[in-house]
Formats: C-alpha cells, sequence, structure tokens
C-alpha cells in the first residue's frame, strides 16, 4: 500500500523550539511516533494516500555571547497528521517515523551551520539576514530530502530501499545527536 507524506513548514520566529505546544511536539519530546500519535481526519472523498504525516520546524534565531545561535527543531502536528484504518502497518509507520527523523537531522544540521558561521550580532539586522539565508538553504536542502526519501523508498512500499534509507538516516541522527543534542 503505497502513502505520501504531505510536508507542512511552519516557520516561528518568536517560538522557542523547546517551548511546550498543547497541538504538537518536538522530536526531543517525543522521537517516537506511534498510530495514536496521528489524531486528524483524513477526507472522505480521498482513498489515496494511506497516512499523512504534518511535520516541519520550529525555529529561533538569536544572539549568545555576540554570536548568532540558533534553536531549532523538528515539529509533528497530530491534528493534521492522519492514518486510514487499513493504513496501519508497522511499515507505514516506520516510513512516517522516517519523515520526522529527517526533519530533526536537518534541525541539527541548521544548527550546527548556523554556529559554524561564526555571525557577529554586533548589526543585529544583518545578522538575523545572515541567519535567515542559511536556513532558507537547509529548508531547500530538506524538501529535496525529502522528496529523495519518497523516490527511493517508493512512498515506504520498497522494502529494502525502506530498510536503507530508514539505517542511514538512524546512522546520520546519532553522528549529529551526539554532538548537537
Amino acid at each position: 500500500m503505497a502513502s505520501i507524506a504531505i510536508i507542512a513548514l511552519l516557520v516561528l520566529g518568536c517560538v522557542p523550539a523547546h517551548a511546550q505546544s498543547p497541538s504538537g511536539f518536538t522530536w526531543l519530546q517525543h522521537p517516537r511516533l506511534t498510530w495514536d500519535d496521528f489524531k486528524g481526519q483524513p477526507a472522505k472523498s480521498v482513498s489515496y494516500p494511506s497516512v499523512v504525516s504534518d511535520t516541519g520546524f520550529k525555529y529561533q534565531l538569536g544572539c549568545r555571547s555576540g554570536l548568532l545561535d540558533i534553536e531549532a527543531a523538528a515539529f509533528f502536528w497530530p491534528s493534521g497528521s492522519w492514518v486510514r484504518p487499513d493504513g496501519k502497518t508497522p511499515g507505514l509507520l516506520r516510513h512516517e517515523q522516517g519523515h520526522f527523523d529527517i526533519a530533526e537531522l536537518c534541525a541539527l544540521r541548521w544548527r550546527k551551520a548556523v554556529l559554524d558561521a561564526k555571525i557577529g550580532c554586533e548589526d543585529r539586522a544583518k545578522a538575523n539576514a545572515a541567519g535567515e539565508k542559511i536556513v532558507g538553504e537547509f529548508q531547500r536542502d530538506w524538501h529535496d530530502a525529502e522528496r529523495d526519501y519518497e523516490k527511493d523508498t517508493k512512498y515506504g512500499t520498497d522494502l529494502r530501499e525502506q530498510d536503507a534509507a530508514s539505517a542511514r538516516i538512524a546512522a546520520d541522527l546519532a553522528a549529529m545527536s551526539a554532538n548537537w543534542h
């Protein structure tokens, strides 16, 4: 059974990444999805896809010790995520988990890129513009990663490719998490 994950990008420069939201959660707050996390309702007139994950990001740029910093985290919105009863398979859940993990991996890479850029905060407007440019580049990278993930795994239906993609994502997350969580 094929699935499509629809990705919603939410950029909230005013809400800290660690803030608890009553309608969603960050990857750090709840890193493993379950089918109970999918609380939205599919449109009755649409039979495809079987599942939709509403994932994206929350981030906030700020200055620390005179340098630009970013709090960034993958975010999951249960109310915008849904699954049809016949779609509740372990394979599809694993595929949807991959989308959430890719978003967190991108958030960690954003943080590293902003810190590695060592952007001074003497001119806050200039620093913010430089940070937003980095964020924009990584948003494009995230969209590309999502597109490639869907293509490579055939929306989670190619189990061999899904296994390989899941292993790559897990290894990349473990490597980045060791330094950035």
